[in-house]
């Protein structure tokens, strides 16, 4: 039975800086409301005990002189200033509205809203046209790794594994991942992920439900986590693949990649291709061999 061959996906800092800001951000407003909350609070025990009546009505205390000279709006306000609920209120207002335009300065912080308004200012942050062509190279990548595999460059580089007129499958399969995580890595896709080539021992147990239905279907299976966002769970995309009586379990992985359609099309191209040369490679090896 083979044995376990992996590559492990590593998350950047600025993937954490991208998944921690906006818990960061929730927690400052958080913080802040929890303080005026808080601050009120013992601001009206304490007016409450020296004086149960100035917690309901104004106290004596803060009515003032009238002074001629003073202007009725200086009459009005002054009051209403000076009150340490009020003060505490618009401290507090202008604390939100600091940490507020802090991350509206901070493109990272919005970088996943295609839309947002400031007061009458409207930004547009996502171009539809250039998402539109980006998925078209995308696609086009995908494609040519599909082309690739199934030609010619493809089969002479499996024959480079040819020793004693045999091929190991698992080595073949490995050498191609491994050509695939660094096609994906790179200009359009920028896409990281890990892989993993296991046997029904070695496999993850909670991922179990996914190698059956790959038997079942005898094609690959995505299982995408619902929130994007989150760097602690994983995408998955597992296929399962019998050659020579060998099982082949296909464990590909990724925080920040999302598989889609033509990513299980183009796995299953890969195993079923490498089946197909080495099985042609090796019939012609016997044919020489035995001429």
């Amino acid at each position: 039975m083979q044995q376990s061959t992996n590559s492990q996906e590593n998350r950047s800092f600025f993937q954490w800086v991208n998944f921690v800001i906006p818990y960061l951000y929730t927690a400052g407003i958080i913080l802040v409301l929890t303080w005026m909350i808080v601050a009120s609070l013992l601001i009206g025990i304490e007016t409450f005990k020296e004086n149960p009546k100035a917690f309901i009505l104004q106290s004596d205390e803060m009515v003032t002189p009238v002074d001629k000279q003073e202007t009725a709006f200086a009459i009005i306000v002054k009051p209403f200033v000076e009150s340490d609920f009020n003060k505490i209120i618009f401290r507090g207002l202008f604390l939100l509205f600091i940490w507020m335009v802090l991350f509206l300065i901070i493109p990272v912080a919005f970088k996943r809203l295609k839309r947002f308004r400031f007061f009458n200012l409207e930004f547009e942050v996502d171009d539809i046209e250039k998402a539109a062509i980006e998925t078209v190279e995308i696609s086009g990548t995908k494609a040519q790794l599909m082309a690739y595999l199934t030609g010619d460059d493809a089969s002479g580089r499996t024959l480079d594994f040819l020793i004693d007129s045999s091929i190991d499958y698992g080595e073949v399969l490995a050498f191609f991942l491994s050509e695939i995580q660094l096609e994906y890595n790179s200009h359009p896709l920028f896409a990281a992920f890990s892989y993993e080539i296991c046997n029904p021992v070695t496999f993850p147990e909670e991922l179990n439900d996914l190698i059956e239905e790959s038997k079942e279907t005898r094609e690959s299976v995505v299982r995408n986590k619902i929130n994007d966002d989150n760097l602690f769970k994983k995408n998955y995309l597992v296929f399962y693949f019998n050659y020579n009586n060998d099982e082949y379990i296909t464990l590909i992985s990724s925080y920040t990649y999302s598989f889609d359609i033509l990513d299980k099309y183009l796995f299953e191209v890969l195993h079923q291709t490498i089946a197909k040369n080495i099985e042609n490679i090796e019939y012609m090896v016997t044919l020489t061999t035995s001429e």
